[in-house]
């Protein structure tokens, strides 16, 4: 009964080593299919995430490449009205000099005040620039390729310049008031701003030639200056122009 009982204990130790080597195949085979298949599933999630998200990336794109169309669209029409009124401008200052280098027995006073409200007269640009700004402080201007990018960055870059000279322009007909203030009624000028019929005196106090000389080359400060605004204008038109083109290819708005 003992010598049995060994060969039975024997029997079971020479089958268990076999029993384990194939249980332990079958466990290793079960975890890399497990691995495998969570593998598989984490790459399909985030391939699948990726595409959401390029999905929304391109949707949003659309939406603020069709706002900032529309902004670049106003702009496109200040700048068209800016550029006419300083046209208008340069040739009505050109014939206001061409007046003051006369003899002033030969001076028109009515078109002398005129000419000087037109002088006074300003026609700033104010960009449209929300969205461009609201994209360029989000981090949403990733949305567009580079290419527009830098369409975008060099329009928003000529702005500064234009917004610049305006403000020169400004500072230089400021300059120019005080000696003005001294020659000519500002009622009448303030009548004619606003299309009133003239009922104020139109006296005209030039007391030297050092004074007109010197109201001369205010004038053409201002004149100077208007000019060179009026190059930064054209420069902005042609890229609000190039920046529409670019947008609506893109987009096809």
């Amino acid at each position: 009964m003992e010598k049995q009982t060994v060969n039975q204990d024997q029997t079971i130790e020479e089958r268990n080593p076999n029993e384990l080597t194939v249980s332990k195949k079958r466990k290793w085979s079960s975890y890399f299919k497990e691995f495998f298949m969570l593998f598989l599933a984490i790459s399909l999630g985030f391939f699948v995430e990726n595409q959401r998200e390029a999905y929304v990336e391109n949707k949003s794109a659309e939406v603020l490449a069709q706002s900032m169309l529309e902004d670049l669209e106003q702009d496109r029409k200040a700048l068209d009205e800016g550029i006419r009124f300083m046209e208008e401008k340069d040739q009505n200052m050109d014939k206001f000099l061409r007046m003051l280098r006369a003899p002033g027995v030969d001076w028109d006073t009515v078109a002398f005040y005129k000419s000087m409200t037109m002088v006074f007269s300003t026609f700033p640009f104010s960009p449209t620039d929300g969205t461009y700004s609201q994209m360029k402080s989000s981090g949403t201007l990733r949305y567009f390729d580079q290419r527009l990018v830098n369409k975008m960055n060099a329009y928003d870059n000529q702005l500064k310049k234009t917004i610049f000279r305006d403000e020169l322009v400004e500072k230089g007909e400021w300059e120019l008031v005080p000696i003005a203030a001294t020659l000519i009624n500002f009622e009448v000028t303030g009548e004619l701003r606003f299309n009133k019929p003239i009922t104020k005196e139109t006296y005209i106090k030039i007391r030297d030639q050092d004074i007109l000389d010197l109201f001369i080359n205010k004038v053409v400060t201002v004149r100077t200056m208007m000019g060179r605004s009026l190059q930064e204008y054209r420069a902005q038109l042609l890229l609000s122009e190039d920046l529409i083109k670019e947008i609506k290819k893109k987009y096809d708005s």
